[in-house]
């Protein structure tokens, strides 16, 4: 099966720092293969027999015991990122007016969680003042259109609390990535 692993932190400031090259050595020694990594924020293809909780299980301890780096790994099969892909709850409309009232940073990103939000914390969700932004959660995954810097967006710091062990990507990473996994 064709799986992405999208690894939290990894060369974000100085923590979980690893060269990709090194990354994918870990991978391969895991025994995963056409193992391939996209830019330097802990984007892993690569195919495995293994069920998704045991190749999660064996990218962290990999992880761990070969750089002595403490990370989530979150993973998507290569349909179900397609699906997400496909899936866009946004209109170009939408998504290009967000990106005019903030053009110099990303308005459009995905946050992947390893597991759907409980109904407790959907409605926590429900209750936060989204200001001006947009967000959509469809099972495993929460899509957020912002109107100001994901550093800024109180929704986006909001999640980040509700949520520890998500991981968060831009549209753009998220679509290189679905094309990268159906090569």
């Amino acid at each position: 099966m064709r799986y992405i692993a999208l690894l939290r932190g990894i060369n974000v400031g100085n923590n979980g720092r690893i060269r990709m090259d090194a990354l994918k050595q870990l991978m391969e020694q895991a025994g995963f293969s056409h193992v391939e990594t996209y830019i330097q924020s802990g984007n892993v293809l690569f195919d495995s027999d293994l069920a998704e909780a045991n190749a999660k299980e064996t990218i962290e301890r990999a992880l761990q015991d070969g750089a002595n780096i403490s990370t989530t790994a979150v993973l998507r099969t290569a349909d179900e990122l397609h699906a997400l892909i496909s899936d866009c709850p946004f209109s170009k409309v939408q998504i290009d007016e967000a990106q005019a009232v903030h053009p110099e940073s990303e308005s459009f990103y995905v946050c992947l969680l390893p597991h759907a939000p409980d109904a407790q914390s959907l409605e926590k969700l429900k209750k936060l003042d989204p200001n001006g932004d947009l967000y959509v959660v469809s099972g495993r995954n929460i899509y957020l259109l912002l109107r100001q810097s994901i550093r800024e967006s109180k929704l986006a710091i909001q999640l980040q609390r509700m949520f520890p062990v998500m991981t968060v990507r831009n549209w753009n990473t998220m679509t290189k990535l679905d094309e990268l996994s159906r090569n």
